[in-house]
């Protein structure tokens, strides 16, 4: 009779998966759904010309928006907002902060082509913000309540994004200056697709994300912009604002002084000079909160009050000579408000202009050509200023004793008491 020979094969032999390995593979089958699931609900758009990503997901029930941006921190900045253009649209806008290590993320509003402000009641909370060794500003967080914000959530949101100038910033201030935009571009985001858990992992959108899913470019030009073969603008030079900053130097440096030499010796009180202002000219604020732009409208309402009151003291000058009487003897001081206000002014135009190429970052020889310039003439114009004065006093002097001289006698003291 052949016997049967039975082997007992022990629990933990390799044969059969180990109840530990089993549930390693659970927890490894669960994390790969949880990944695939996180990465299906994200919509990322990279744009090559500025080497930026911009990532979205949108948590289900509920009104936040989580996003992801890695960006050079080379820009001043870097801003994504919910819209088609920059008047009443949110915007979230991302700069290095002050030690370098970090990124502050600033939301934002505007009311036009203009430069947005803090809005304090948009609410972040931040999950990752850093500058990594490759000088990339990264942000991974969500904007609360922002859904609502969003003009429409479909396959084709509408988005905006810009980039600064090539500027250090590095500010904790959440509502730090920004300067006018170098690029910027338009772009639809898939965000159906991007709507589901998980948030935006950083397995799913990384440093070698170079490619776009659920979004693309939009080309769309406009305002005087020149799109490029990547889909975004590059701000060329408004001729406006040129215009307006030469004809303020030339009023400045010309017209301004000019007008006061004339109006001295013909002892005129003339109604002075206006330098044009081109209207519908780009603002690069939306609040009036630069000295150029604060003495700009001084200098504007002074020149509108002693362009009137000019106009009234050579009034009450000219019916005094029609009617043949000596004009009131307060239209003097009046005379002397207006040439010494006008003075005023063109000082401050001198100034401003001075702010303004820095407002507009000039380059510093032009600045410092400007500055010479400006001191030439003041320098010159002093003593002329004086030599007229003088003139002017003496040549009132002596009207004053030829009018005396001319007193007809009123009592001859000869004849009294013939």
């Amino acid at each position: 009779m052949a016997s049967s020979t039975f082997t007992m094969i022990p629990l933990g032999a390799s044969s059969f998966p180990s109840s530990r390995r089993l549930f390693q593979w659970f927890l490894l089958s669960l994390s790969s759904i949880h990944l695939t699931r996180a990465q299906d609900a994200v919509s990322t758009l990279f744009v090559p010309d500025t080497d930026t990503v911009i990532a979205f997901n949108l948590p289900p029930d509920s009104d936040d928006i989580n996003f992801y941006v890695r960006t050079p921190d080379w820009y001043q900045y870097t801003a994504f907002g919910f819209g088609t253009k920059m008047a009443d649209a949110l915007m979230l806008v991302m700069y290095a902060s002050e030690d370098r290590k970090g990124v502050t993320v600033s939301p934002r509003t505007t009311t036009g082509n203009t430069e947005p402000v803090y809005s304090p009641g948009t609410r972040l909370t931040i999950h990752e913000s850093l500058i990594n060794a490759n000088a990339d500003m990264i942000v991974n967080a969500t904007c609360h309540g922002c859904r609502a914000r969003l003009p429409r959530v479909d396959a084709e949101s509408p988005m905006i994004f810009a980039v600064g100038p090539a500027l250090d910033l590095g500010s904790d201030d959440l509502d730090a200056r920004l300067r006018r935009h170098t690029a910027y571009g338009f772009f639809f985001a898939d965000l159906l697709r991007a709507t589901g858990p998980g948030g935006i992992p950083s397995g799913v959108v990384g440093p070698s994300t170079n490619a776009s899913s659920g979004a693309e470019l939009v080309a769309e030009a406009g305002g005087g912009a020149t799109p490029t073969p990547g889909g975004i603008h590059r701000d060329s030079a408004r001729p406006r604002a040129v215009a307006h900053g030469v004809l303020y130097a030339v009023a400045a440096l010309a017209f301004a002084p000019l007008d006061t030499l004339l109006a001295g010796p013909s002892g005129r009180a003339g109604p002075g000079c206006t330098p044009a202002r081109q209207p519908g000219e780009h603002v690069v604020t939306q609040t009036f909160r630069t000295p150029h732009q604060i003495i700009g409208l001084i200098t504007v309402l002074l020149m509108a009050i002693m362009y009137f009151w000019g106009f009234a003291v050579s009034r009450i000058k000219r019916s005094a000579k029609q009617r043949g009487q000596e004009p009131p003897e307060n239209t003097r001081y009046l005379a002397a408000v207006h040439r010494w206000v006008s003075r005023l002014v063109w000082l401050l135009l001198l100034v401003n202009v001075a702010l303004g190429m820095k407002l507009s970052e000039q380059r510093l020889v032009l600045i410092l050509a400007y500055l010479a310039l400006a001191l030439g003439i003041i320098i010159v114009l002093v003593p002329v200023y004086f030599c007229v004065w003088r003139c002017s006093k003496h040549r009132r002097k002596k009207e004053q004793q030829e009018q005396g001289l001319e007193m007809p006698t009123i009592y001859d003291h000869n004849d009294y008491g013939r």
